[in-house]
């Protein structure tokens, strides 16, 4: 469940970035009059921090610039904090992992299901790999199922 936590953090960071974006857009072709293009560049630019190429000629534009420059500053270090936490979780491996598996299960068609991966349930699954047959196993031991 902590990885759905961080995954569902990872969604509110790109919807933090994607609606920053946006309201800097329409914020400066509001105030500039610009096009859009030129709007959205400088949203980008103001957001990343990475600098304005021109000054804004008005106070309004100056004002959501450091408007901007605040959403950004917190939407890094909202990022780096999910990215330092997902990483020493393990999600980035575990639950691509754990989709890739869920995503193989899912695109099966005619398989077989093996019930408890036994002493029986293992030799069944021995030949049905050896035959190279669909098969899913279920057990309630995970340890055994590893």
């Amino acid at each position: 469940m902590d990885a759905v936590r961080r995954l569902r953090q990872m969604e509110k960071l790109l919807v933090a970035v994607a609606a920053t974006l946006a309201v800097g857009t329409v914020g400066f072709r509001l105030i500039l009059h610009e096009g859009w293009f030129q709007c959205f560049y400088r949203a980008v630019i103001t957001s990343t921090l990475t600098g304005l190429d021109t000054v804004p000629s008005s106070n309004g534009a100056r004002a959501l610039s450091i408007v901007m420059v605040l959403a950004g500053l917190t939407i890094i270090a909202y990022a780096g904090a999910v990215i330092v936490e997902a990483i020493a979780g393990g999600v980035l491996t575990g639950v691509i992992a754990e989709r890739r598996r869920r995503r193989a299960i899912h695109d099966l068609s005619e398989h077989y299901i093996i019930c408890g991966y036994g002493r029986v349930g293992r030799r069944v699954a021995e030949e049905f790999r050896a035959s190279g047959a669909s098969f899913v196993v279920l057990d309630v031991n995970e340890e055994v199922l590893e």
